[in-house]
């Protein structure tokens, strides 16, 4: 394989890695909706649940395309052959993690199809005069919106587990410490996705005047402060860490501003920078007062996520 259609390998797995983040915290999201409409506006919370599970569904492929053709590219660059006795890899102590994570994601695409179909249930069963529902009313959307959130979280943590041995000098404890506090880690960064993707969806929705569902302003801007608080949220801490990195090895002297060669340390800073402006945007949206006055920047910021994770590459094609 040469070195250029690895680069854009890369650069489409950076894509694809996008919508399987966000597919795996918008039923979280979800969730955290259901909860909401506990105090008001339920109607509203069961239709945006019902939403961003049916977002979650659509980006669902994305994690299995995701893992499978990295195994392939791994195998690959390890200089095997492509044939179908590769498919035996999966179940191989080495690629047991790789097919107990699709396992486990396609059991949550199966909760996500039974929560946002008991969404919709609820919301023709609710009388018009309710405004809220008790939380055991949700009880079987909740549980399985929360079983969802379950098995991506796994997926997360037994995709890096060493079943096939553990490593040198390490414990069951201990790695899986480590691997869980790197899957939480990851999980929670990967709201930034989430919240970019449905932050689209609720513009849209905003725009779409003519739609059969009417809602309020004070409620659709309500709902995107919510999916902007979202991508704030996981967007920040990752944004501190790596600013954080990046100005302690510039403060040192003498070293580059991020790990690894000069010129790879640039494209990466090109693209902490634009990531930084996408979170300003978010954070624009956020705090404005009239957030339907600022619906472009959703695009905006979507527009900065998705250079962000293409600059390392582009760049580096571009560079050659």
């Amino acid at each position: 394989m040469t070195s250029d259609a690895l680069i854009i390998w890369r650069w489409c797995e950076s894509l694809l890695a996008i919508a399987a983040n966000a597919s795996a915290t918008l039923p979280f999201m979800a969730v955290l909706t259901l909860i909401l409409g506990r105090r008001g506006h339920a109607p509203f919370c069961l239709y945006g649940a019902k939403e961003l599970a049916s977002l979650a569904l659509w980006l669902a492929p994305a994690w299995p395309a995701l893992i499978i053709t990295d195994t392939l590219m791994q195998l690959v660059l390890a200089k095997a052959t492509l044939s179908l006795a590769l498919i035996s890899v999966f179940f191989t102590p080495a690629g047991m993690g790789i097919s107990l994570s699709l396992l486990l994601w396609l059991v949550g695409i199966f909760c996500i199809i039974y929560a946002r179909r008991a969404c919709s249930l609820k919301r023709l069963l609710l009388p018009p005069e309710k405004d809220s529902y008790r939380a055991k009313d949700m009880t079987a959307p909740l549980t399985a919106l929360l079983l969802a959130c379950a098995c991506a979280l796994a997926a997360f943590a037994l995709k890096n587990w060493p079943f096939a041995g553990l490593p040198p000098g390490m414990d069951l404890w201990r790695v899986a410490g480590a691997i869980g506090k790197h899957s939480f880690r990851a999980y929670f960064a990967a709201m930034s996705a989430g919240g970019a993707i449905a932050l689209l969806l609720a513009c849209a929705q905003a725009r779409n005047q003519s739609s059969q569902d009417s809602f309020s302003s004070a409620e659709l801007a309500g709902s995107i402060r919510w999916c902007a608080a979202f991508a704030v949220a996981g967007c920040l801490p990752q944004l501190l860490e790596r600013w954080g990195l990046a100005l302690g090895l510039w403060l040192r002297g003498g070293a580059t501003i991020l790990p690894g060669e000069p010129r790879a340390s640039l494209f990466q800073l090109a693209a902490l920078f634009l990531l930084s402006l996408a979170l300003a945007a978010w954070t624009g949206i956020l705090v404005a007062r009239e957030p339907l006055r600022r619906l472009l920047l959703a695009k905006l910021a979507f527009l900065l996520l998705l250079l962000g994770a293409s600059a390392p590459w582009a760049l580096e094609l571009l560079a050659r």
